[in-house]
């Protein structure tokens, strides 16, 4: 590796990612579907259960796919979630 590439990762900024981008939705439109509080939805995504991305505010934004896997494998609903 050349000295002039030492560091490139820490100068390249990804783009902000807009709602327009992707079929992404609020923490608040999860919580509806899942009938939890936007608190709870933080916590999945803080534990690794919801994928968390930024959108250009810097708001946190859930990807529609994440959250029907997440809804198809039953988890958090009726407050638990389904083994296996």
């Amino acid at each position: 590796m050349a000295d002039d590439d030492r560091g490139l990762e820490d100068t390249v900024e990804m783009p902000a990612i807009t709602d327009d981008d992707e079929d992404l939705m609020t923490r608040r439109q999860v919580a509806r579907i899942f009938r939890v509080t936007s608190s709870t939805v933080a916590t999945w995504a803080r534990r690794g259960r919801l994928p968390e991305v930024r959108n250009a505010d810097d708001r946190p934004r859930y990807r529609r796919a994440a959250v029907d896997e997440l809804y198809a494998s039953g988890y958090g609903q009726g407050g638990r979630h389904r083994h296996g």
